[in-house]
């Protein structure tokens, strides 16, 4: 009941609902009471995986534990400020102004280590209507930059009702902010040692929609894509044959059907290209955990090389 009570505690600084006198006792009191081997450091064998997927936003160094000092830094920001996309720490957040006078923001993962004259690749990563993305925070771990160094850009459409592309899916009163992407986009690649012919493209729910119709306006632009419970009208099929793809879905989602997935893979299969896709059985909507969870995936993105036009 101890180490529950605790937790709460830890789950209420992060949020922001502590207050300046009670939260150093109750930092300590958390830390001490979940470290359940006393090393000083909590780590995601120590709580439950839901809590561990929002503490590891504060994992700054991306070590794959929290420190006393990165749970105090935690406390100290009180819960605001939470990065696009969803990212942690290990992130820095930078603004892209488009010749259309709008701002983009974006999180933007820098891998510690990148060789004199190495070019790496670069993903780009789309959010769901909730506003995060699991591939940034994947991607961003060390055991996963060991495998993949990469750039990761995890980007927000900004106020709420925006999507990343104009679709009759769920279409509300908000604006696509695809052409801020784009030059976002751009903006990284002359900034950033990166390999132009190796950028790839994944993003979940409204994210896996805003994938597929980033593919059909911007084929040219990608080496592959991966949309994760997404949909997209079949009849575009032909405009992105030439993009290798992964999609996923769970056959009980009951937010975006899985029929758009299985639509948009008969339809490039048709059009002659030879996509994947994986469909989970008796998984819901949260299809992105156990996508984001396949190594063969990743293995399979990084693989891929931009066709020349």
């Amino acid at each position: 009941m101890k180490q529950i009570t605790s937790l709460f505690i830890l789950l209420g600084m992060l949020c922001g609902h502590s207050t300046a006198a009670e939260a150093p006792a109750g930092k300590q009191r958390s830390l001490l009471s979940a470290d359940k081997n006393k090393d000083g450091k909590l780590t995601p064998d120590e709580v439950s995986p839901a809590l561990w997927k929002r503490l590891a936003a504060f994992d700054a160094n991306g070590d794959g534990a929290l420190s006393a000092e990165e749970l105090a830094a935690a406390d100290k920001k009180g819960g605001e400020g939470r990065k696009p996309g969803g990212a942690t720490a290990a992130f820095e957040v930078r603004q892209f102004k488009a010749e259309n006078g709008r701002a983009l923001e974006y999180s933007l993962f820098v891998p510690p280590k990148i060789e004199p004259g190495a070019k790496l690749p670069l993903v780009l990563c789309l959010h769901g209507a909730g506003g995060g993305t699991d591939a940034a925070r994947v991607l961003a771990t060390p055991a996963r930059q060991a495998v993949h160094p990469c750039f990761v850009m995890a980007p927000t459409v900004g106020e709420r009702g925006n999507r990343w592309v104009d679709s009759a899916f769920r279409e509300g009163k908000g604006r696509s902010v695809l052409p801020e992407l784009m030059g976002a986009l751009d903006a990284a690649l002359r900034e950033l040692p990166v390999d132009p012919d190796r950028v790839y493209l994944t993003g979940q729910s409204m994210g896996g929609v805003g994938t597929w119709g980033a593919i059909a306006a911007h084929p040219e632009r990608f080496a592959a894509a991966v949309p994760v419970c997404g949909m997209w009208p079949p009849e575009d099929a032909d405009k992105m044959k030439r993009v290798p793809v992964w999609a996923f879905h769970g056959d009980k989602d009951n937010a975006v059907p899985v029929e758009g997935s299985r639509k948009m893979i008969a339809a490039l299969k048709a059009a002659g290209a030879s996509p994947r896709y994986t469909e989970f059985p008796g998984v819901g909507h949260g299809s992105w955990e156990p996508a984001y969870a396949t190594d063969a995936m990743w293995d399979w993105m990084f693989q891929q090389r931009r066709s020349a036009p």
